[in-house]
């Protein structure tokens, strides 16, 4: 089992190894849950989650965005925004938020 993202199962990284947690043939999800903060990526993808949550004035909508967008983007799970989020939930929020506001732009 791999957490945060399923698209990284298969994937080895030198840094974070094959991201898998557990197998759930040996041992309850649970005890793979209780043990994801020895996990390099899980920790760095939650210091990037919160860094999100305190500076980004899209996290309410985004929530943070998607673990392998992070680690497929930049080859981390460190980083704050991807294109991702840019793209697909930035934009949005910006493109509603123009329709919505009498003369485009920010109220």
């Amino acid at each position: 089992m791999v957490l945060l993202s399923p698209e990284l199962l298969g994937i080895t990284d030198s840094r974070y190894g094959d991201f898998v947690a557990g197998n759930v043939l040996h041992q309850p999800i649970t005890a793979m849950l209780a043990r994801a903060g020895d996990l390099l990526y899980v920790n760095e993808f939650v210091t990037a989650l919160n860094d999100c949550a305190n500076h980004c004035g899209f996290y309410e909508f985004c929530r943070g965005a998607q673990a392998g967008n992070r680690y497929f983007e930049h080859a981390t799970f460190t980083v704050r925004e991807t294109t991702y989020c840019r793209t697909t939930r930035q934009a949005l929020v910006r493109a509603a938020a123009d329709h919505l506001t009498p003369q485009g732009g920010r109220s």
